[in-house]
């Protein structure tokens, strides 16, 4: 059964060292959880060196597996230089090691490609209703929900007239435009036209609602600089309004922040994936136990059944 301990307990498995499960947590939420179960004290010392044994038995049986196979293949290309199995599993390794070096190359200088990049969302207001939108260059039209303009009260001023099918990577239905829209950014108030998909028909993302295309983009004649981490648009009389990016602190978890984030619940989601996951493999494995049991039990009453008739045949 799992059991949630208070931080008290936590630090009592590990007291020079406060933060130690909260980082295993992250690495390994499996262990972690089993070590949370097990609570302090002996039974969580036991339990992290059973753990710790078993994981470097697992190791090392695994590296004496890849050593007894490239030494047969050695033994096999040394006999026979045109061996394609062998040759091939030279050729993956030599991949590998160049995957890796890159790999590590790339740690090296440029450790910042690892991390996460988020898209690029400002705060908005569209009808006095707070949004968060969705900077997209990439899209032709600004796109807003049916169920966004519900709420933002625009729904009724929809032109049917506009209605369609847009199609990209997938399609969409489109409802209408709202041909000028309150859209306001930093204090300024810039006249929106919108297109408005089907909520349940729609494209793309669903957690996007109010998309910030092309069209709009162009018409305010914005800049996305990268450099200053904000959308730059050009005002009257040579002005310029600076509309910083979120960070990833400002963004809900569907928009790929971590505002609001549950980090016990997503553990929790992650231990059940896993322990479903070797549920799946265990029965697995019983089910290919169970068809050789069968296949074995066929035969013994196939040599049984022979039994019987011999015995018949000799009384």
């Amino acid at each position: 059964m799992h059991v949630n301990l208070p931080p008290t307990s936590y630090q009592q498995i590990s007291p020079n060292h406060p933060n130690l499960i909260k980082e295993l947590n992250y690495h390994n939420p499996a262990l972690a959880a089993k070590l949370r179960s097990a609570g302090p004290g002996e039974a969580g010392i036991k339990l992290w060196r059973e753990e710790t044994i078993r994981g470097g038995i697992a190791g090392a049986v695994r590296t004496t597996q890849a050593q007894s196979k490239e030494r047969d293949m050695r033994r096999r290309l040394q006999s026979s230089p045109n061996d394609m199995e062998a040759k091939k599993y030279f050729g993956e390794k030599e991949r590998k090691k160049n995957v890796n070096d890159q790999y590590h190359q790339m740690m090296e200088e440029y450790p910042e490609s690892m991390g996460r990049v988020l898209m690029l969302y400002i705060d908005s207001e569209v009808n006095g209703h707070p949004l968060q939108a969705f900077v997209d260059s990439g899209a032709q039209s600004t796109i807003m929900s049916s169920a966004c303009a519900e709420r933002c009260e625009l729904l009724h001023l929809v032109d049917e007239r506009f209605h369609g099918t847009a199609v990209g990577v997938g399609t969409g239905k489109i409802l209408g435009r709202i041909h000028l829209a309150p859209l306001k950014i930093g204090g300024h108030f810039f006249p929106c036209t919108i297109t408005v998909m089907d909520s349940k028909e729609g494209l793309g993302d669903k957690n996007m609602d109010f998309l910030f295309g092309l069209d709009m983009l162009k018409r305010h004649r914005c800049n996305i600089d990268l450099g200053a981490n904000a959308l730059i648009f050009s005002l009257p009389g040579g002005k310029r309004l600076e509309a910083p990016f979120l960070h990833e602190k400002d963004l809900d978890e569907s928009k790929g922040g971590t505002r609001n984030f549950d980090a016990e619940k997503s553990n929790q989601e992650l231990e059940r994936r896993i322990k479903e996951a070797e549920e799946k493999e265990q029965k697995k494995g019983e089910n290919e136990s169970g068809g050789d049991a069968m296949e074995v039990d066929g035969e013994t009453g196939e040599d049984g059944e022979s039994a019987a008739k011999k015995s018949k045949g000799g009384a």
